[in-house]
């Protein structure tokens, strides 16, 4: 099957990516919120802890939502709600108020996604796995645009909100040019037919997804922080210092998009695993921007290809319920942004941030790496064809 990118697959990719800038934005002005609101380490926390509880409970709920509104209801409401959130950010004043919008932004952004990949999945079939890295490859880019708008807005004088502000005339377009493009679900199982339930290795692949994302947002929300705190910068710099992850991201999720179509998706996620290991083996032990600046990025090409090699693995396990393959593996993920963060920013306020970091990333990358094995091997053991065989992105 030729993959070809149609209108609806575009749609996808352009509001994965406006999600993405908005799912960066807790970890980036997460600095500049401690200084304006004078907040610890765990409240600080608290913020992409919210983004992600709003996740959490949409990935509970994503499936439900669909039955009630359709597919294409569902994407279009969560879209509105998911701008309203980033004005009621730009408007908060005390923590309470970020942190409901920051609650606000990561159920409607979730809503969003959830019902995007199922799309892609449903389109693309068993192509899916090239769909969902070329997703992740845009919301790549508008990580990379996050931290130029911030650094642009910085240098002029705008602020962050500024930024944040600016990412809302993409839902605008979008909406105005495919308000009445079709993104339908597929029929659903007809009663009796066991499409109800998802498979064990679902759940093993789950919890493999719910450590690789812990330790990518560890660093997400905490690398500017820790920046600053090693390499003796200012805030502005650490942001712009973020620049290296989120470029090494792009870079590693283009890479790995290209390598997809000739090697299996088991094989990839090792690989990814330890490349992120070694850039932050180069990361915590930094003192200067330069070494900061190279093991983030080293850290950004093998963890930027973490989240969708793993959703890819996810979903193209129950092939008959992407709706709910997807909410859950959104839940995996969405969970994991909600305790890793805190657990970094507690651990930190007890001890330090390069402490905290130390203790919580390579944790977590063992746990990916245990639960990957797993995975495989309860393939082998039921006779199937590997894991990797059924979600290769090419034949």
């Amino acid at each position: 099957m030729e993959f070809t990118r149609d209108r609806l697959t575009w749609l996808a990719y352009v509001l994965i990516a406006w999600f993405a800038f908005l799912q960066a934005v807790p970890g980036l002005v997460v600095p500049h919120l401690r200084e304006e609101l004078d907040l610890s380490y765990s409240v600080g926390g608290l913020h992409v802890g919210a983004f992600a509880a709003g996740s959490v409970v949409a990935g509970l709920g994503a499936a439900a939502a669909e039955r009630a509104l359709g597919r294409r209801r569902l994407l279009w409401a969560a879209a509105a709600l998911l701008a309203a959130g980033a004005v009621a950010l730009t408007l908060g004043r005390v923590a309470a108020a970020t942190l409901g919008a920051m609650l606000v932004m990561g159920f409607a952004g979730a809503m969003v996604v959830v019902t995007l990949q199922a799309a892609l999945a449903d389109r693309h079939l068993e192509r899916r796995a090239v769909a969902l890295s070329e997703a992740n490859i845009a919301a790549s880019i508008a990580y990379v645009i996050l931290i130029g708008a911030l650094s642009l807005a910085a240098a002029i004088g705008a602020g962050w909100r500024a930024a944040v502000l600016s990412s809302l005339v993409v839902p605008v377009l979008a909406w105005s040019r495919n308000r009445e493009l079709a993104v339908t679900a597929p029929a659903p199982a007809p009663p009796g037919t066991g499409g109800g339930r998802l498979p064990p290795a679902f759940w093993v692949a789950a919890a493999m997804l719910f450590c690789t994302t812990a330790a990518e947002w560890c660093i997400t929300a905490w690398g500017a922080t820790f920046v600053e705190d090693a390499a003796g910068v200012s805030v502005d710099t650490a942001v712009a210092l973020m620049a290296g992850f989120f470029g090494g991201v792009l870079g590693g999720r283009v890479l790995g998009s290209v390598l997809a179509r000739r090697y299996t998706a088991h094989r990839l996620l090792a690989a990814a695993l330890i490349v992120s290991a070694s850039g932050f083996a180069v990361l915590w032990p930094a003192s200067s921007p330069l070494q900061a600046v190279v093991g983030l990025a080293a850290c950004g090409v093998g963890l930027g290809n973490l989240f969708p090699l793993g959703v890819a693995v996810t979903v193209g396990l129950a092939p008959d319920r992407t709706q709910l393959a997807s909410g859950r593996a959104v839940l995996a993920g969405g969970a994991a942004v909600l305790v890793a963060p805190l657990a970094v920013g507690a651990l930190a306020d007890a001890t330090t941030i390069k402490a905290a970091l130390g203790t919580v990333v390579p944790l977590s990358l063992a746990l990916a790496a245990a639960a990957l094995t797993l995975v495989t091997r309860a393939a082998s053991r039921a006779g199937e064809a590997p894991l990797a065989e059924r979600t290769r992105a090419a034949g």
